[in-house]
């Protein structure tokens, strides 16, 4: 998992430096909207059906059931949404100047198309997920040293990740149906209803979470230009890599937790994440300077990376306070109130900061980011305070 997240940052520089940063701007607008796609043809199953995997495990017509299902569901909303990406990228000028850059970044799509990861989760064979993931990120990374020589080589970019989820894909569906005799059957309309309605809340709290999460990106493209959408690209991804610590010990320390309900390992735990956030964020500022040149090989303001340093911060806290205080004690509905929440707050300021002609500076939209996730962080502090007063009482 942390080498994934490493992975991107490792060709950043060299991307940055041979294709110019307006142009790779570009393409992490590229990869941001086909994530769009992504969210849909997941349509939330990779969170909800490892469990009804797990259960069935023994079960050959019953995976195969689950999975026929899932299958199709995933490609009448694979087809849906490529229509509706053409249309999209066809008629914003922009993006139809480099159609073949958006129509071959929408290749990310076949990771969810084909590749069913919560099979493997429900299997409890999870080393499987992470060779792939890891070779595929390695081969992707060697190609791009190769192969992206010039500003002109841009699209390879797209085109090899396309074709490394692709690879992956065909790859576990090979061992779905040959190694572990699963076989496809034409799925019952009611099983499909049944499949839907189940995976329902979940789609439709990935769809709300991306609004704060990716919609920033397309924004900063549009009011802006690729240039600023690098700046908030680099934060958001170092972001990403921060809060790793405090999430690797949430999801270590989880089932201890929940097991036990054990609310003096839990605010012990937070004190020390809250410590350990505050040295690493600290850390970061001293060297931003390094940093920054590093990736960039140019100087830009740092303050809006400074800024934009303080997300780590309350996005590790919330998301443990999440998982190890709000899941953990059985409370799961306050996660999606959690959500509903920030996204109004983000969306809230996007109209103040609209009408208030201040959207004009990537600084802003990283002050929305933060303060989105700082709202985020303060709502699910006071559930959890309200929870471990319950379980006290």
């Amino acid at each position: 998992e942390l080498f994934v997240a490493i992975s991107p940052l490792i060709t950043y520089p060299y991307l940055v430096k041979t294709l110019g940063i307006s142009l790779y701007g570009l393409v992490i607008i590229a990869q941001v909207l086909a994530s769009y796609a992504v969210i849909l043809v997941n349509f939330g199953f990779r969170r909800i059906s490892a469990k009804d995997i797990s259960i069935h495990r023994n079960d050959k017509n019953k995976l195969s059931e689950i999975l026929s299902s899932i299958f199709t569901i995933r490609v009448i909303i694979w087809t849906i949404s490529f229509v509706l990406y053409f249309m999209i990228i066809s008629v914003i000028p922009e993006y139809n100047k480099h159609m073949l850059l958006f129509i071959l970044s929408f290749g990310i799509t076949f990771n969810e198309l084909l590749f069913p990861q919560f099979y493997f989760q429900g299997i409890e064979k999870m080393k499987f997920i992470t060779l792939i993931n890891i070779l595929i990120n390695i081969i992707f990374v060697i190609l791009i040293f190769i192969f992206v020589k010039d500003k002109a080589d841009y699209y390879y970019i797209p085109l090899f990740k396309s074709i490394g989820f692709f690879i992956g894909g065909i790859i576990s569906l090979y061992i779905i149906f040959y190694r572990h005799n699963i076989k496809f059957k034409i799925p019952k309309t009611i099983f499909l209803k049944s499949q839907i309605k189940d995976a329902l809340p979940i789609f439709s709290t990935e769809i709300i979470t991306s609004i704060k999460d990716k919609f920033g990106y397309i924004l900063i493209g549009s009011f802006l230009g690729m240039n600023e959408v690098i700046v908030y690209d680099l934060g958001a991804k170092f972001t990403n890599i921060l809060i790793k610590p405090v999430n690797i010990l949430s999801k270590v320390l989880l089932p201890k937790i929940a097991k036990e309900k054990n609310i003096s390992l839990f605010k012990k735990i937070f004190t020390g994440s809250f410590v350990t956030m505050i040295f690493i964020i600290t850390i970061f500022n001293l060297l931003l300077p390094l940093i920054v040149n590093f990736f960039l090989s140019e100087s830009i303001n740092l303050v809006p990376l400074r800024i934009f340093s303080l997300a780590p911060l309350f996005l590790a806290l919330s998301s443990y306070l999440a998982s190890n205080g709000i899941v953990a004690f059985g409370y799961n509905k306050y996660i999606f109130y959690s959500i509903i929440i920030t996204t109004i707050v983000y969306i809230s300021c996007l109209c103040i900061f609209y009408f208030a002609n201040a959207l004009n500076t990537v600084l802003a939209f990283i002050i929305i980011t933060v303060i989105s996730y700082l709202a985020e962080f303060i709502y699910r502090l006071v559930v959890v305070k309200k929870i471990i007063n319950d379980v006290s009482g």
